[in-house]
């Protein structure tokens, strides 16, 4: 099909000490090369430029600022996935000024939560992990994805949260004891809390420990038992009713004793086969599935002396509390088991990894020989580690600061009783900041109040903005942080100081363009799919088809242990650039000549220029009055008339050969054009 005729072109993507308008006139020669190679080719085409898709391409010394066309669609398209219109290039090319204020309603966007929230959850490490990264905390891997997912997105959702929607000072993300929870979750933290394990790996269930003829009784002719009786003390309590018949195999009643496992498993809908049942089967679960999206604001605090903690099974807590009492710790983005998960540790680290990752995602720093930074004292130094003197410079501060985790937490993140960890206190000294620390909730203090917390988070920003570190000696970034600092943290305020900066805009020069130039990336899996779905109208487009298989070809944001920069790729593959023309292809599929959700498809190859003209101002994302559009919707009406002239192509397989075109030109996957 025609659709090979754009098989052959590559995009490229530059980076080096150069001005943006330049940049931006590099990637548009490639462009107009790369829809002029193969089989399209004729002698009315631009003639081809060969580059190769990793060449740092050389340009001349000297900044040219980026066209106010160009900027605009950077910044809009980082904040909301959508194409900048003509209104919004002319208001900004008329008041540079008015930059700022698009980015206040872009920041109203349902679009930008899904943004940051994807920025959330890398940020502060609450990803890339499965149910089996929970075993040394839970000492058992039976959880649903569904509840996974609720894991993971907890603490993004508290950060949107306590930023965006309470508008809190963004301080409160390391200090925080408040967590967005569905009734799931809540459920999952109750027990996890309730599975104690000690530093030996020891597991003790603390409801059977306080009461030995704790018993659970699932039923089904018993008749119904209202989940009042089930949880009121009393002749029906812990008594469960099951809606349908026992399989066979099974004795009704079937009764658990001194086993809380099985009745969280239960609690979601799963009964695992025992000795008086050698069958698993389902049962509904007590909570909905809606319910995986009832987020709310569930304070997390310990118990008072004496005070028993929230039980996991009572349901009624679950869905309405505004207050979960447990025995772990939880402050912060580390007191989530998504980070513990992340890092786990051992006899042999000690929580090292795990005070090293939190000071990375806190105040973008790793423990290192470079901090001279003196500790008041020493409590839990490694002697036989710290007396390598090539090692000692990085033990005399991590040592007394990981023993801030291991007074207050097990090997298994569980609730820390040993006599002689809790009787060791941490000290924490980072960058000339030093204070001895009692427990974890001084530790969130000392990282929240810490001087340099306003130029981390301003330079994970950076990053995200731009796919490369800001410098953060320029006089521009140290503005943006200041602003950030005295704006009491507002998280509003950095987004659209920053994103309105020359540092992300290109729009003047800047320190950071002189030291390391402008980063011209590939969009990776995360920004494609959701720009793809926003322009073009179909949610979750990156599942339809073959499309699943293709994404994971696309790399995506992440970290790694002890790395303070965030793992990005921004030079394409050959990998990358087959993924992403066969992404396009498949959507091409959704949007041409079809049917999408009972509508007709975005275009139509009776309307194709129509149809073409859309391509260049939605999936290109080219304004009229930028000069690139009248060309490159000149070459995609160009392309479409030869593939309709080919023989054996129908005029629905030529526009969507014109689709895949667009799709894959590099305005449309990269990020900075």
């Amino acid at each position: 099909m025609a659709m090979a005729v754009a098989s052959s072109c590559r995009a490229v993507f530059g980076r080096g000490r150069q001005g943006a308008a330049l940049a931006l006139g590099v990637a548009l020669g490639a462009a107009l090369g790369a829809v002029s190679c193969g089989q399209d080719s004729g002698p009315e085409s631009p003639a081809p430029q060969t580059i190769s898709p990793t060449t740092t391409t050389p340009l001349p010394a000297g900044f040219e600022p980026a066209s106010t066309a160009a900027y605009v669609a950077k910044v809009k398209g980082l904040l909301t996935s959508s194409p900048a219109t003509d209104a919004e290039v002319q208001a900004v090319t008329a008041d540079p000024n008015a930059l700022g204020g698009l980015i206040d309603a872009w920041l109203k966007q349902p679009e930008f939560q899904a943004k940051m929230l994807r920025f959330f959850r890398n940020a502060f490490q609450q990803g890339q992990i499965s149910a089996v990264n929970l075993t040394d905390q839970l000492a058992q891997t039976n959880l649903s994805s569904r509840l996974m997912g609720n894991i993971t997105d907890s603490f993004a959702l508290t950060a949107w949260q306590l930023a965006m929607v309470e508008g809190r000072p963004f301080t409160e993300v390391i200090t925080t004891d408040r967590y967005m929870l569905t009734p799931q979750l809540a459920t999952f933290l109750a027990y996890l809390d309730n599975r104690d394990i000690n530093d030996q790996g020891r597991l003790t269930d603390r409801i059977v420990q306080a009461n030995k003829d704790f018993a659970v009784t699932l039923s089904h002719a018993s008749g119904p038992v209202t989940l009042d009786q089930t949880l009121t003390p009393g002749p029906m309590f812990m008594h469960w009713y099951l809606p349908a018949d026992l399989p066979m195999g099974c004795t009704d009643p079937l009764v658990f004793k001194s086993n809380t496992s099985l009745l969280f498993a239960y609690l979601f809908g799963t009964v695992f086969a025992t000795t008086a049942c050698n069958v698993t089967f389902a049962t509904p679960p007590q909570f909905t599935d809606a319910e995986y999206d009832a987020w709310r604001m569930v304070r997390v605090r310990l118990p008072a002396a004496g005070e028993t903690p929230t039980p996991f099974y009572d349901a009624r807590a679950m869905r309405s509390s505004g207050e979960l009492v447990l025995r772990v710790p939880r402050v912060g983005f580390f007191g989530t088991p998504a980070f513990f998960a992340n890092w786990s540790t051992n006899t042999s680290n000690q929580a090292r990894v795990t005070m090293n990752q939190a000071l990375i995602v806190a105040l973008g720093r790793s423990f290192d020989d470079t901090n001279n930074t003196v500790p008041l004292t020493s409590p839990g130094l490694d002697a036989q580690h710290a007396s390598d003197p090539a090692c000692y410079a990085c033990h005399k501060t991590l040592d007394p600061m990981r023993q801030i985790f291991r007074q207050a937490y097990t090997l298994a993140y569980h609730e820390q009783q040993d006599p002689a960890q809790l009787a060791l206190h941490g000290v924490f000294a980072v960058d000339g900041v030093t204070r001895p620390v009692d427990n974890v909730q001084e530790l969130a203090s000392a990282l929240a109040t810490h001087p340099r917390f306003a130029t981390a988070w301003t330079q994970k920003l950076c990053f995200w903005a731009n796919s490369a570190s800001c410098s953060e000696d320029d006089p521009e970034f140290q503005r943006v942080a200041t602003a950030f600092e005295k704006s009491g943290f507002s998280w509003k305020v950095l987004v659209r100081e920053l994103l309105a900066s020359p540092l992300v805009t290109g729009a003047r020069d800047t320190l950071t363009f002189a030291d390391q130039g402008m980063t011209i990336s590939v969009a990776r899996r995360d920004q494609l799919c959701a720009g793809m779905a926003m322009r073009l109208g179909i949610p979750n487009i990156c599942t339809l088809g073959r499309a699943p298989g293709l994404t994971q070809l696309v790399p995506s944001d992440g970290y790694s242990r002890g790395a303070t920069a965030p793992v990005m790729a921004t030079d394409p593959s050959l990998f990358y650039r087959a993924a992403t023309e066969q992404l396009c292809r498949v959507f091409a599929d959704s949007v041409v000549d079809t049917t999408v959700m009972g509508k007709p498809s975005r275009y139509s190859s009776k309307a194709a220029e129509a149809a073409i003209t859309d391509m260049t101002q939605t999936v290109m994302g080219l304004v009229p009055s930028d000069p690139r559009s009248a060309l490159l919707r000149q070459i995609l009406s160009d392309h479409f008339g030869k593939a309709s002239k080919t023989a054996g192509i129908t005029a629905t397989d030529a526009l969507k050969s014109t689709f895949v075109l667009a799709c894959s030109a590099p305005t449309s996957i990269s990020i900075g054009l």
